[in-house]
């Protein structure tokens, strides 16, 4: 897939898009940043980040639009794909994308999501963690097509399948 403008890292809570988006861009594959700490920053989390949220999607969709128009490398979108499907199809109009899904198990999401740092949750989840995932894997993933799927938990095989996929050796 070369020619690749946006690698979308889709995939739960705690699957692992954040780890690996810092790995791509650590490695001179993709440009990537990590958004939550500077949603925190900026609209708060948990419960104050609720009325907020509209603010912050603006805000996010500006952000990588902006990345788009000046990168020199694949900028990574981290997503869980579901407030943010009208933009992602908005990108996939206007932008050559590879859409990978992070395949984690429930319980080392839920494990990672425990011990994150402060300031790296931004929403209040509506449901448990344990159910959110769930109904990710049964509502959300089905309806998107992806072009690859890698190991939330193998970085050294994720960033190979995705190095191929973008034709870089």
């Amino acid at each position: 897939m070369a020619g690749v403008d946006a690698i979308l890292l889709m995939g739960p809570p705690g699957s692992g898009k954040s780890t690996l988006g810092n790995e791509l861009h650590g490695r001179g594959i993709a440009t990537y940043t990590e958004l939550e700490p500077l949603i925190v920053e900026m609209f708060g989390q948990g419960r104050a980040f609720v009325p907020k949220r509209p603010r912050a999607h603006r805000w996010i969709r500006e952000f990588y639009r902006q990345q788009l128009a000046e990168a020199n490398l694949p900028v990574v979108i981290e997503t869980t794909g579901i407030s943010d499907r009208e933009f992602l199809q908005e990108l996939a109009e206007c932008y050559a994308l590879l859409r990978v899904l992070l395949t984690t198990s429930c319980e080392i999401c839920l494990d990672r999501v425990r011990t994150r740092p402060k300031g790296h949750n931004v929403g209040a989840p509506e449901k448990p963690m344990a159910q959110f995932y769930d109904d990710w894997h049964s509502q959300t993933k089905p309806s998107y097509a992806f072009d690859l799927p890698v190991s939330g938990t193998d970085l050294e095989q994720a960033v190979a399948a995705i190095r191929a996929a973008l034709d870089r050796p």
